[in-house]
């Protein structure tokens, strides 16, 4: 994190040194993060190249009303400030919006669910026990729910298009009377590399793109 920040930093000082209009595209991620300016605050996302890494914002883009969901490329204007007549703990850098170049939904965002196990390395799982279920927050970067036996929470490690990956999977320590669904679950959930939706399903794959759970959107 710290190594974005750099990155957008030296960004941000290179634009500041063209003499003429500062103009240049930023790409704007489809939900804020907590982080910590002067308090705790929600930032946005973003990036000054399509494929560096995202970066915590912690200003505000004048004429650019945003809405969560959606993925944005946005032609900013970057102004520079006299430092002498900036508070320390403000930017010397003010931004304008010039113009959206694009605003798509970002299908990530389907991950915002409920969803119940319905097969594990393609086995059905029987639906007259309780089966496993989860719900993912993109916002706070958590899955929590059950392995169908203990509550179960753990952070979004890494989230692309294709990519989905979790940190330790924590849970309470209740002893049921089968615990083989519960223990294979917590297992395949740990090795989960990427994922694809088919309708209402939601596929999870290990690194060999092996798929290794399978569940059900929970109306």
């Amino acid at each position: 994190m710290r190594k974005n920040h750099y990155l957008l930093v030296l960004t941000l000082l290179i634009l500041s040194c063209q003499k003429n209009l500062n103009k240049t595209s930023i790409w704007i991620n489809s939900s804020k993060v907590s982080c910590t300016g002067t308090s705790p605050m929600q930032c946005l996302q973003v990036k000054f190249n399509e494929k560096e890494k995202w970066s915590n914002f912690y200003d505000s883009i004048k004429g650019f009303e945003y809405q969560p969901g959606f993925l944005y490329e946005l032609e900013i204007q970057v102004d520079s400030l006299n430092k002498s007549t900036v508070p320390a703990d403000k930017s010397v850098y003010t931004y304008k919006l010039i113009r959206i170049i694009s605003k798509k939904i970002d299908s990530k965002n389907r991950l915002n669910d409920i969803w119940v196990a319905t097969h594990i390395s393609k086995s059905v799982l029987d639906r007259s026990k309780e089966l496993p279920q989860i719900e993912m927050s993109l916002k706070t970067m958590q899955l929590m729910g059950t392995d169908g036996c203990n509550s179960i929470r753990s952070a979004i490690t890494n989230i692309t298009d294709t990519n989905l990956s979790f940190g330790n999977i924590m849970g309470t320590k209740k002893m049921c009377p089968d615990m083989e669904i519960s223990n294979q679950f917590n297992d395949m959930l740990s090795n989960v590399t990427f994922y694809r939706f088919e309708n209402l399903e939601l596929y999870l794959f290990d690194e060999q793109h092996k798929e290794i759970i399978r569940l059900l959107k929970v109306d």
